[in-house]
């Protein structure tokens, strides 16, 4: 027992000064998902030569410091991320065009902990970095930018324009992550409707986790021990990255009627996950090929505010996509590319209400179901679950706290967490919280069942 001490003393004492570093030095304004640039104040003006000639020319620059350590339950040892973030941001307004910029710098030491790829200890990252042009009618967005649709909460039917962070997906326990892409977004003002349209010149998808990473899936695990072994081989991504000739584009047109929030979305792209396209080498091996595949979406959405409450949901068809037939099968031919076209249906149902003074409280209800077919999938047919949270303040709300998370009825996993964030004076917040992961070692979140963790963020604004 003491020689393990010993071992573990120096790691500890190691990352305890990296944390003390981050912490004691002035940091910066949380990142925002929604355009910062909308109503914005900015908050003083430049008094240098040429920004402010006109007189109506403001700049802000903002930005934080924080500390994230996520440390495992069951192997203290190993923890999955003692992020040490410095993020910058930056405002620019006049009238009718505004611009925003945020880029932040990453250091992870626990990264060495869990993998031999380094790529990740350092990481340096324009986040964000767009202009706004506003007129009376149209609206207009060019660069790279976070747009996320749908009215759901956590689940988003159609939220198909930016993919997941693969450094970070979980965001929390009934929530992911996402990163900012390079689109155009123009926004037209006709009479009662609103008709939203955004060009991605080239695909974004997701990108694979590092080998042996924490949020690496079970699947592509497996995959890359059997090409390890020899048993198959896993050939490099096929990726659409040609600059417009594989564009994506998707349109939104909105309203509101009796008090109702309607919206029909239509989107064309590719799939942020590859489907497994396999063949045989002349060695009898199986090779698997990710590729991306360009498909359509449709879908609908509506919210309805009460006084206290909100009534939302969501449906949305994906034609053909393609599945993976299952190898076991016995309609699975050894010719074909082990892949097949079914229909998706999702849907999502929500309330969310306000009791009391600030007790919060959300339920959702989701479900996706595959069309059925002939050939047996490697997914499941219907998928189906809840999504929760239960959250109050205190201490003349500076606390917020509560327990938040998602359970798949359909035996796909849960996952579950208790949180709490304290505002300390105008700059400092503190978040402290505890998430769990349940299920079957095979299912969506089940595979995760490692990473439960105890985890703290402290953060200071400036």
């Amino acid at each position: 027992m003491l020689s393990t001490c010993l071992y573990l003393a120096p790691k500890i004492l190691i990352r305890a000064a990296v944390l003390l570093i981050f912490v004691c030095v002035p940091s910066v304004s949380p990142a925002l998902e929604e355009d910062p640039l909308k109503d914005m104040a900015l908050g003083f003006t430049i008094e240098e030569e040429g920004l402010n000639q006109d007189g109506g020319k403001f700049i802000s620059i903002g930005g934080y410091l924080e500390s994230r350590n996520q440390v495992r339950v069951k192997d203290v040892d190993e923890p999955i991320s003692l992020r040490q973030r410095l993020w910058l941001d930056c405002y620019l307004g006049q009238d009718w065009i505004r611009g925003f910029a945020s880029a932040y710098f990453d250091y992870d030491p626990a990264v060495r902990d869990w993998t031999d790829d380094t790529n990740e200890l350092y990481y340096l990252e324009l986040n964000e970095a767009y202009l706004t042009v506003d007129t009376e009618r149209i609206d207009f967005i060019f660069g790279k930018k976070m747009m996320r649709w749908g009215t759901g909460d956590g689940i988003n039917p159609m939220d198909l324009i930016n993919p997941r962070d693969y450094r970070d997906p979980i965001a929390s326990a009934r929530a992911d992550a996402r990163l900012p892409i390079l689109l155009a977004n123009g926004i037209f003002l006709l009479g009662p409707v609103t008709v939203e349209g955004v060009l991605i010149p080239k695909p974004e998808v997701n990108k694979f986790s590092l080998p042996d990473s924490p949020w690496e899936p079970e699947g592509l695990r497996e995959l890359r021990r059997s090409a390890q072994s020899g048993e198959i081989v896993l050939a490099p991504r096929e990726e659409p990255d040609t600059w417009f000739q594989d564009a994506e584009f998707a349109f939104r047109a909105s309203t509101v009627w009796k008090g109702l929030d309607l919206a029909l979305l239509y989107y064309n792209g590719y799939t942020d996950d590859p489907g497994y396209h396999r063949d045989y080498l002349t060695d009898g091996r199986m090779r698997f090929t990710p590729r991306y595949h360009c498909y359509q979406a449709y879908g609908f959405n509506f919210a309805k505010g009460f006084e206290r409450a909100t009534i939302r949901g969501e449906l949305a068809v994906k034609p053909a996509l393609p599945f993976s037939i299952h190898p076991n099968d016995p309609s699975y031919e050894k010719n074909s590319n082990g892949l097949v076209s079914r229909d998706l249906y999702q849907g999502v149902i929500g309330i969310d209400r306000t009791f009391f003074t600030n007790l919060y409280v959300n339920l959702q209800f989701f479900t996706d179901l595959i069309e059925n077919g002939q050939e047996s999938l490697a997914a499941k047919r219907e998928s189906h679950g809840i999504t929760f949270e239960i959250s109050d303040k205190f201490l003349d709300d500076d606390l917020t706290a509560g327990f938040r998370g998602m359970y798949f009825t359909s035996n796909d996993g849960s996952a579950c967490e208790i949180f709490a964030e304290y505002k300390i004076g105008d700059n400092w917040q503190i978040a402290p919280g505890y998430m769990t992961f349940n299920g079957p070692k095979d299912s969506r979140l089940g595979q995760f069942n490692d990473n439960d963790m105890i985890y703290c963020r402290l953060r200071y604004s400036f």
